[in-house]
C-alpha cells in the first residue's frame, strides 16, 4: 500500500500505538513475517489473525480482543481498514472510530458501491491520514 511505511513511522515517532487485526486464513506468525518483510520498521504491539480466534471482523469480539490487548477503551482507539462492512461498520459497532482507506489507485479484490453508514474519516492514501493527524 503506497505510503504505509511513512504512516507507520509517523505514528511511532508521535507516540501513537499500533496493532493489526486481519481477516486472514493463515497464522498470526505467518502474517507477522509477511508484515515484517514489507514494513520492516513497524512497531505493532500485537497482530491478531482471525484464523487463530475463529471469529472474523466485523464480529465485535475481535475488536474487543484488540482493545483488551491494547488496554484501551473503545473511545480511545481508531481502526483503519478498507472494508466498509468488516472494518468501518464493525469498528463503529463497538465504539471505535473508523478510518475508511479507499485507495482508488489499486484494484480492490472486494469492490463495493456501499458507503459506510456511520461516522468515519475517509482517506484515499495513507499520506492523507498523516496530514490529518498533523493538523490535530
Amino acid at each position: 500500500m503506497p505510503n504505509i511505511e511513512a504512516l507507520v513511522a509517523y505514528l511511532y515517532e508521535n507516540g501513537i500505538r499500533t496493532g493489526v487485526i486481519s481477516n486472514i486464513g493463515f497464522s498470526g506468525q505467518a502474517l507477522k513475517s509477511r508484515i515484517d518483510h514489507y514494513i520492516p520498521e513497524n512497531h505493532f504491539e500485537f497482530i491478531i489473525a482471525s484464523s487463530e480466534y475463529m471469529i472474523r471482523k466485523p464480529h465485535p469480539m475481535i475488536f474487543e480482543l484488540a482493545l483488551r490487548k491494547a488496554d484501551l477503551p473503545a473511545n480511545d482507539a481508531w481502526h483503519c481498514g478498507d472494508s466498509v462492512f468488516a472494518d468501518i461498520e464493525g469498528a463503529a459497532g463497538v465504539g471505535i472510530f473508523p478510518v475508511w482507506y479507499e485507495n482508488t489507485t489499486i484494484e480492490n479484490p472486494f469492490p463495493s458501491d456501499k458507503k459506510p453508514d456511520c461516522a468515519h474519516l475517509h482517506i484515499q492514501d495513507w499520506s492523507d491520514l498523516i496530514a490529518m493527524l498533523g493538523r490535530i
